[in-house]
């Protein structure tokens, strides 16, 4: 069973290293389609399988295929292994992204806070996946506008981090969120000392062209951005975007780039631009959040008062 959980993530990683998302998916529902016609004792299968599942939704705003797929792992788990296992800390911890992404901010807390627990229990405090649900409590806390625990977890899954070897996308990752929330605290010098660390860190991995090297580049062209280095802004914010897409696709993250991208060339008066990547934030927003969520009707505001100039 080993040798064939390895075959299956070895198979996997090619999917993912040629960015083909809709082989990812085939080649996860066949594996899960092979699981269902013979579970027996193949859970650890089945539990890579659905978490797989889950993170490609999640990755192409599907939100609720990931919540279905995360909730088949856990009860998996439940089933084979157990509660108070890493596995099932594993588990929330993903379904608990997911549920960040939707908007389900108390739900993702507690799943957060439940996996924290676990991890806990297990002494893995000083581990990478505690450190994981760290910073993703970070997010959540930052949606919600509290900004002090948000940096406080931040800073302190850094710490775990930077003790252990081979984490450069880690450290550079967590530097980028740390980032956001000190320019979100008025706390312009320590931001960009963030975005200039995750930067450099970012340069070291082995491996840029990935979909968090993107969003590092999209905080270093917001500041640039706030800075009027329009150009240099909007290049970075162009790389951005094609990176989100070469591994995600057109998903939510791309669509945010592509309207931090129209306040660029809104202010460059680059007008037709303006409106092209405008109204494909507004089709991405539409098709995954709804024409009636708060985001899409933004952007349907901005694209009216554009074609009617005002404020052009």
């Amino acid at each position: 069973m080993q040798q064939t959980l390895q075959t299956f993530y070895q198979n996997l990683d090619q999917y993912y290293a040629a960015g083909d998302v809709d082989q990812m998916e085939r080649f996860l529902l066949e594996t899960e389609a092979q699981y269902r016609k013979n579970t027996a004792g193949a859970a650890q299968i089945g539990i890579a399988v659905y978490n797989e599942l889950g993170s490609l939704y999640r990755g192409i705003s599907r939100y609720d295929a990931s919540i279905s797929s995360f909730q088949h792992a856990r009860q998996l788990v439940e089933k084979e292994i157990g509660t108070d296992s890493v596995q099932y800390a594993t588990v929330l911890n993903n379904m608990a992204g997911t549920c960040r992404l939707m908007g389900h901010f108390d739900d993702a807390l507690r799943l957060f806070h439940m996996a924290e627990q676990i991890y806990a229990r297990a002494g893995e405090e000083q581990s990478y996946a505690y450190a994981s649900v760290l910073n993703n409590m970070s997010l959540v806390y930052r949606e919600l506008e509290d900004l002090q625990p948000a940096i406080d977890y931040l800073e302190k899954a850094l710490e775990i981090i930077q003790t252990m070897p081979n984490t450069q996308q880690e450290i550079a990752i967590t530097y980028n969120n740390l980032a956001a929330m000190y320019r979100l605290a008025d706390n312009t010098a320590k931001a960009k000392q963030c975005v200039d660390l995750a930067m450099q860190y970012f340069d070291q991995c082995c491996e840029q062209e990935n979909v968090h090297y993107a969003a590092g580049l999209n905080s270093l062209a917001g500041f640039l951005y706030a800075e009027c280095d329009d150009e240099r802004a909007l290049e970075l914010y162009q790389k951005s975007a094609q990176y989100t897409k070469r591994f995600f696709g057109e998903n939510i993250e791309y669509g945010i780039t592509c309207r931090n991208m129209y306040w660029v060339y809104k202010r460059l008066g680059k007008r037709t631009e303006a409106m092209a990547v405008l109204e494909k934030a507004w089709e991405i927003f539409a098709q995954a959040l709804g024409e009636d969520d708060a985001r899409t009707c933004a952007v349907s505001d901005d694209l009216r008062r554009l074609k009617e100039g005002v404020g052009a």
